[in-house]
């Protein structure tokens, strides 16, 4: 993050983490090897792990409350730093915050304060006092949690199920095309092919998040491998996936070693997913037939506007209507399926 010191920044104190989640670290370490009893640590483990996990929500809300406030607000060095976060999970708390949508560029820190008064960020007067404290209570509970997840799920090696994505999208492009084709009246065709493009992409964008968010986890925190396959993307997809979770250049950033994926994921916010071996075969099936749909019914959509532009009643007005598209996205759809079909 550019260096935007505002003249008059609050000086912040910056904490030794490391130390402070070492010391929190080895003492829960401590206490469950005190447990004699595999099964009876593991229980112990178990009833902390779901407390560590309120406990830090709750914790991790305020922090990024004052260090929000900090950064649009008064803008001192590295606010990150006395949060105990990266710069890339700064930034990402401050986007969230303003209402940034994700392929919207940042805009200039200078600009972040107007932003935040029209976003109604509280601008809360005693933060750089409050955070040191808060953050330093985050990172004990984070390093209880690590301790805690590492013993009740080991990093062991996950051996993930291959759908056959394939068969998954071929089935479901068979359904759309015997539903729409059922349909003979073109009008009537044009209106359930925009619903079912519609309800389709709607319904990839639910399951490819939950599927993303599985994979993320096994990549960072099992052995699993070939993750992209049991997700049913192209590997350079899953790379662009995994650089961007990690903050870094979607195309050029170098990915962590074998050794430093845990790491790499803690400081960037991946979150674990504990089950996400079981869950990511469905939400992969739901995303690849939900994509298939989606573009199968897109395609007949333009198809069947291009068929009906220029009938009676029928413009690119109202094929715009009627799709529910804005008109300098169809136009060009159904300009290019009448050159095809002229030629």
């Amino acid at each position: 993050m550019p260096n935007t010191v505002a003249p008059d920044a609050p000086e912040l104190q910056r904490p030794n983490f490391d130390e402070i989640r070492r010391l929190a670290a080895d003492a829960l370490t401590s206490e469950l090897t005190a447990i004699k009893s595999m099964r009876e640590r593991r229980a112990k483990a178990a009833d902390l792990y779901q407390q560590l996990l309120n406990q830090l929500a709750v914790l991790r809300t305020e922090r990024d409350r004052l260090m929000v406030s900090l950064a649009v607000y008064e803008r001192p060095r590295a606010v990150h730093e006395a949060a105990g976060c990266s710069t890339y999970a700064q930034l990402k708390a401050v986007r969230a915050a303003l209402g940034i949508d994700e392929n919207a560029p940042t805009p200039s820190a200078k600009d972040w304060a107007d932003l935040g008064r029209a976003a109604g960020v509280p601008h809360v007067k005693d933060a750089a006092a409050k955070l040191p404290n808060v953050a330093i209570q985050h990172e004990q509970l984070d390093a209880r949690r690590v301790v805690v997840r590492d013993l009740l799920f080991p990093g062991d090696r996950v051996a993930l199920e291959r759908p056959d994505f394939k068969t998954i999208k071929t089935d479901a492009i068979k359904a759309v095309e015997e539903e729409l084709q059922a349909i003979v009246d073109p009008a009537e065709r044009l209106v359930a092919a925009s619903r079912i493009s519609q309800d389709a992409d709607a319904a990839h964008a639910l399951a490819a998040k939950e599927r993303d968010r599985c994979a993320l986890s096994l990549e960072f925190f099992t052995r699993a491998r070939a993750v992209d396959k049991s997700m049913g993307v192209a590997r350079n997809a899953f790379d662009e996936l995994r650089r961007s979770a990690l903050g870094l250049d979607r195309k050029k950033g170098l990915l962590p070693a074998e050794e430093h994926k845990k790491a790499a994921a803690e400081a960037a916010d991946i979150e674990f997913v504990e089950d996400a071996a079981q869950r990511l075969p469905d939400v992969a099936r739901q995303a690849a037939a939900a994509r298939a749909r989606h573009l199968k019914a897109a395609a007949i959509r333009n198809e069947t506007a291009a068929a009906l532009e220029g009938k009676p009643g029928w413009d690119m007005r109202k094929i715009a209507d009627v799709t529910g598209l804005a008109y300098d996205t169809i136009h060009p759809k159904v300009r290019a399926i009448q050159r095809k079909n002229a030629s």
